[in-house]
């Protein structure tokens, strides 16, 4: 199974599990290879997008590939690469295996559909102008309890 596939079904990816702390993450993976954020702290591995509230806890895990493959951390500055699969036979498979998509309209853009795999929570969308695929879970009650309630 791939890492992407794994990660659409349970939500965690290795290491970085909704709550680990950033200090656990770096001493399995090693220092991101770049920063969005230091305060907090958002980073990045690869096509791995990680944030972690102000009291060092992983609430957000992104995923965005930029072409036909995704590369995740695999250790101390080592990364894995597989190919990507296209958007309908990763739906099929996750429906195959027993996994229920619920298709929900994005909070801030309606018009902006994602799939939402139940058991796992993680959300996932293909832009439909590039066809690239999005994937991200947010662990709002970890960010709601160390950094107060979200604005916006």
């Amino acid at each position: 199974m791939s890492v992407l596939s794994r990660f659409l079904r349970t939500g965690t990816l290795g290491v970085a599990v909704p709550g680990v702390h950033y200090r656990d993450v770096v001493g399995q993976w090693g220092e991101p290879e770049a920063f969005a954020s230091r305060a907090p702290v958002y980073c990045l591995y690869g096509d791995l997008e990680l944030g972690f509230t102000k009291k060092g806890r992983l609430w957000y895990l992104q995923i965005e590939p930029g072409g036909t493959s995704v590369s995740f951390p695999a250790g101390p500055g080592e990364r894995v690469r597989e190919p990507l699969p296209a958007f309908p036979d990763l739906v099929a498979s996750l429906a195959e295996a027993g996994y229920r998509i619920t298709e929900e309209p994005h909070p801030y853009e309606p018009e902006v559909v994602w799939s939402r795999v139940e058991r796992s929570g993680v959300e996932f969308r293909q832009d439909a102008d590039q066809g690239s695929l999005s994937v991200h879970l947010a662990a709002m009650d970890i960010h709601r309890q160390d950094d107060g309630p979200a604005s916006g």
